[in-house]
């Protein structure tokens, strides 16, 4: 944790970060029926929850003018995303699976704040994030992606960050809680009601994209859509 805090408090980018790297992020959807039928709401969730990109203006054009503005700032600075992140020689497969899901958080970070620093701390987080690749059915993945966000945001050095933590941690959470299923405890019910809290504050404090989002895993409850 110390380092990530180190990180994102250092103004000079790290020496494993590419200055002006010219590598575009290309992620592949998850594979799986109906995932690139998703619509409105459901699309946008999927894209910044899952650093993928973001769905074409057809499959969003039912969502509030409001939220149309804010998707448009998205995509463009999407077309302009370059990752700062440099990709690992040799990699394995499971390496290089790491690699991509990395540059997708980098990706929605810097899309979601049309900021002057979030191309320097985009990556910076993205590298030191706790991801789990390949959850296997196992609740305790999403609990630790959770539970690194979670000490983050204890002292977080970039407080704009918090509404996008606070809305993966929230989601990672209802993900933990779900996959717990009949074997639902105390602690996976305490979970539950802790994720929707964080979701509360994501969409209090949210940009519009983080507040629909947001609205929406707390209406449905769910880890994805049905």
């Amino acid at each position: 944790m110390s380092r990530l805090r180190t990180r994102l408090r250092t103004p000079a980018v790290l020496a494993v970060l590419l200055r002006g790297s010219s590598a575009s992020l290309v992620v592949s959807r998850r594979a799986g029926a109906g995932a690139a039928e998703l619509s409105g709401v459901a699309a946008v969730a999927d894209a910044v929850l899952w650093g993928k990109e973001m769905p074409a203006a057809e499959y969003t054009a039912g969502l509030p003018k409001e939220v149309q503005s804010q998707l448009a700032e998205y995509r463009e600075r999407e077309r302009g995303f370059h990752s700062g992140l440099t990709p690992p020689p040799g990699a394995t497969a499971a390496e290089r699976e790491t690699y991509d899901k990395r540059v997708g958080i980098e990706r929605v970070v810097f899309c979601l704040f049309a900021r002057g620093d979030s191309a320097r701390v985009a990556p910076q987080y993205a590298l030191d994030a706790d991801i789990e690749p390949d959850w296997a059915g196992l609740p305790e993945m999403p609990r630790r992606e959770a539970k690194f966000i979670d000490g983050l945001l204890a002292d977080l050095p970039k407080p704009w960050l918090a509404p996008y933590l606070n809305l993966v941690a929230g989601h990672r959470k209802l993900c933990a809680s779900e996959m717990d299923g009949a074997a639902a405890d105390v602690r996976s019910r305490a979970m539950t009601a802790d994720a929707r809290r964080q979701l509360g504050r994501a969409r209090d404090g949210g940009n519009r994209l983080i507040r629909v989002v947001a609205a929406r895993l707390l209406e449905t409850g769910r880890c994805s859509e049905p």
